[in-house]
């Protein structure tokens, strides 16, 4: 028997004779000759790993579009890239990144599902027309065979394809309750079901099937470095047995209670975002980052109440990284122990989803400015934006400065020259400079050098170093380095004319 009742067309009352129900097929053309082969006959339900629910696939065909990656992409920063999609308005939303290393992403406003190569081009797959002729995209993923899954038709259908193969796509028709989040797993394809009663689909050889006893997955699903799939229920998190028939719940703390987002993180951990929501007024705020640890110990740090932590990602890095949808706009990574990182503003960007590139970069939808963004990890690894109250956010501890070299004046003496080194580490070395001959301040500004790198930097000069200077061609001084995080800087020099 099934978990969920079907509309009671012919067919569907046809399908309460059986042992089991029927999924209605897709509506689409007859099958074409290369159809897929139709799965073989469900098993007896009492059978161990016999199907409860089953369906047949129907034969679907998306249209293509193709825009060529720009000879010089927009808005093309030295940290970060833009790439406009081509259909306005489309509601940009998950994106990840395809075992070859093209990244698939939603547009759930334009029944459509987007390519972008690492290059940035950009091509366009339009599902067929839907039941309402407005239903939403919620979701897709991409399996080791390079087919795109996708849940849309609001949640009523999802798809399989091949890009390579885009006319001879399948659909099961899922009638309701609705699919949201699909992932793809070692043995089988997993959507969560919602609306009126909740649920988890799993979707093998063909087959779709939910179990009588399977758990009531709420939303969020995401894999574990095991291959275990991983949903939520409001106050818990669960494990789903491999079967699909239930699962093994870790029950919440009272102030991370339903997570947006499930993702697998380091050492075999999975990891979860949740914070307050928003309303038509305000921003969702007070987020958590949080995992479950090789004791099935459940712990959190929070991120602040300005931070809405959404879209997961682990990344090859070992941090865990995320979007943050919240009044602190952005994208956040925390550390493996889960309480160094940062959220760091990206321009005027508002990120959505975010997958980690296989060229190493971080790569988000921007539904607000209908963009894609490529941004490097070396901008993210400071906090740049306001997190607001409750922060447990360590900063990564910033490598040694040092300076090389005296301070050079210019002709005018207002300015001077600087040379520094950054030492090995994640973050750039950065921070407030303060120069002083004695107890004068001479000089005052601020110093950015990438780790492992050496720069210059200009200093403002003051009207002290100008006397000093005026009087002796050198000057003893003393740079102390403010760092954003870490200890001061102390350095004996010369200041020159």
């Amino acid at each position: 028997m099934t978990r969920y009742g079907l509309r009671l067309s012919g067919v569907a009352l046809a399908a309460l004779i059986l042992p089991f129900g029927i999924l209605s097929p897709a509506h689409a053309d007859p099958p074409v000759p290369d159809a897929p082969a139709a799965p073989d006959a469900p098993g007896d339900p009492g059978s161990p790993g016999g199907p409860l629910v089953s369906a047949e696939p129907t034969i679907i065909a998306l249209t293509v579009e193709h825009t060529p990656a720009p000879s010089t992409a927009a808005r093309a920063t030295r940290t970060m890239t833009v790439y406009p999609v081509p259909t306005s308005a489309a509601a940009l939303r998950r994106i990840t990144t395809a075992p070859n290393g093209d990244m698939w992403f939603v547009e759930q406003d334009a029944n459509k599902v987007g390519r972008i190569t690492p290059a940035g081009a950009i091509t366009e797959f339009t599902l067929p027309p839907t039941t309402t002729g407005g239903g939403w995209v919620y979701d897709l993923d991409v399996d080791a065979a390079g087919n795109v899954w996708v849940v849309w038709d609001q949640g009523r259908k999802v798809s399989r394809f091949h890009p390579n193969a885009p006319t001879q796509g399948v659909a099961w028709d899922l009638g309701a309750p609705y699919g949201e989040e699909i992932r793809v797993g070692p043995d089988a394809t997993w959507v969560t079901m919602s609306y009126d009663e909740d649920g988890i689909l799993r979707i093998a050889d063909n087959s779709a099937n939910w179990h009588d006893n399977a758990p009531e997955c709420d939303g969020a699903l995401g894999r574990g470095r095991d291959g275990a799939m991983w949903c939520q229920e409001f106050d818990k998190l669960i494990r789903v047995n491999p079967d699909g028939s239930g699962g093994v719940s870790r029950p919440l703390p009272a102030d991370a209670i339903y997570p947006y987002s499930v993702a697998t993180g380091p050492n075999h951990r999975i990891w979860f975002g949740r914070d307050s929501g928003g309303t038509m007024f305000t921003s969702p705020g007070r987020g958590d980052i949080g995992w479950v640890t090789h004791a099935d110990a459940v712990r959190t740090t929070k991120l602040g109440s300005r931070v809405a932590p959404r879209s997961l990602v682990a990344g090859r890095d070992g941090n865990v990284w995320f979007t943050s949808v919240g009044a602190a706009k952005g994208i956040g990574h925390v550390t493996k122990d889960g309480k160094r990182g940062a959220v760091a503003k990206v321009g005027n960007y508002e990120p959505t989803s975010l997958t980690y590139g296989k060229d190493g970069n971080i790569w988000f939808t921007d539904s607000e400015n209908n963009a894609i963004v490529r941004v490097s990890r070396d901008a993210l690894w400071v906090t740049n934006v306001d997190l607001g109250y409750g922060s447990k956010l360590k900063p990564h501890a910033q490598p040694k400065a040092k300076v090389k070299g005296t301070l050079d004046a210019d002709r005018k003496r207002r300015k001077a020259t600087m040379k520094l080194s950054c030492g090995s580490g994640l973050v750039p070395c950065q921070g407030k400079v303060v120069v002083k001959a004695g107890k004068r301040t001479v000089a005052k500004g601020a110093y950015a050098v990438a780790a492992r790198a050496t720069g210059k930097e200009t200093v403002k000069l003051t009207a002290a170093a100008r006397k000093l200077l005026k009087k002796r061609g050198k000057v003893a001084v003393q740079v102390t380095l403010r760092p954003a995080s870490g200890g001061k800087v102390k350095a004996k020099t010369r200041l020159t004319r």
